[in-house]
């Protein structure tokens, strides 16, 4: 409820301490569908915006005192943001209130507020894990399908975790495309040998992870797949038998194709167990 007002000599009845007790627990709530200015009588009470469009919660001046301080609340889509009309508002974080987000109007003078935000939209991060396929048994490939949309413009893929029932080296195709992959790279062997590996116009991506009876590895770096643009890619491996080799590649596909989908396959034999994930990057 809102602050209430005695004069001298006037009893408290008992509803009336009860109200203000009920007022520590539970605060009047005025909710607003639209754009809302402050009143005097929102002193001490939660004031709630319910709408799907974008709005303001406005403060002016010679409406609260020293110490006075008020609830605000979001619960709809539209973001809300706390504006300064004739008051001075100011906060360590945003103005803008998300969706179920909140926070206190505290007044330090008449014209003078401080708005403490406790909940506010997190920042999103660099890399956003889209997806997580899990490679069943003996199979002799994975297809991982709405991998690319328009979201994200460069993605991350990573394969761990599992084995081959051979040992070879993994390809990447996108979509259904069959043709137009160009790369060059190379494959160092441990003991120190290095070998150049190029294709040109293959059926696909080879060389992009590798697989053995005690291994399964590849990281792979794709730039546009869904836009109308040649798709490039960058990857390497890290075969971990003593007698292995590591592998750096890559090229790109030449047309431009958007594709949502690829497809990893074991050069021998097939693949059990592990997980291919997708990763997108952030466009800004």
């Amino acid at each position: 409820m809102a602050i209430q007002d005695f004069t001298a000599g006037q009893v408290l009845t008992a509803v009336q301490m009860d109200n203000l007790q009920a007022n520590d627990y539970n605060q009047t709530v005025s909710t607003k569908t639209a754009s809302y200015t402050l009143v005097a009588a929102d002193k001490g009470t939660r004031v709630v915006m319910n709408s799907a469009s974008a709005t303001t919660i406005t403060v002016n001046t010679s409406l609260f005192s020293a110490g006075d301080t008020l609830f605000l609340q979001n619960i709809s889509t539209g973001v809300c943001t706390v504006t300064a009309g004739t008051a001075t508002v100011s906060s360590a974080g945003p103005l803008a209130i998300p969706q179920n987000g909140s926070g206190t109007l505290y007044f330090t003078s008449a014209g003078v507020s401080i708005y403490y935000p406790s909940a506010v939209t997190a920042t999103p991060s660099g890399l956003t894990l889209i997806s997580a396929t899990t490679i069943g048994t003996a199979v002799s490939s994975v297809t991982v399908s709405g991998a690319f949309s328009s979201t994200y413009d460069n993605y991350e893929i990573k394969i761990s975790g599992g084995v081959g029932s051979a040992g070879g080296a993994l390809s990447l195709q996108l979509g259904a495309t069959t043709t137009g992959y160009y790369k060059a790279g190379n494959v160092n062997s441990y003991a120190g040998l290095f070998n150049g590996t190029a294709t040109a116009n293959a059926a696909n991506w080879n060389n992009v992870g590798t697989h053995a009876t005690n291994v399964l590895s590849g990281q792979i770096w794709l730039f546009d797949p869904n836009l109308a643009k040649p798709t490039k890619f960058i990857s390497n491996y890290q075969f971990t038998g003593t007698t292995g080799d590591s592998s750096q590649q890559s090229g790109f596909l030449d047309n431009s194709t958007q594709y949502t989908a690829f497809t990893i396959t074991p050069g021998t034999g097939t693949l059990t167990g592990g997980t291919i994930r997708v990763y997108g990057y952030q466009n800004s």
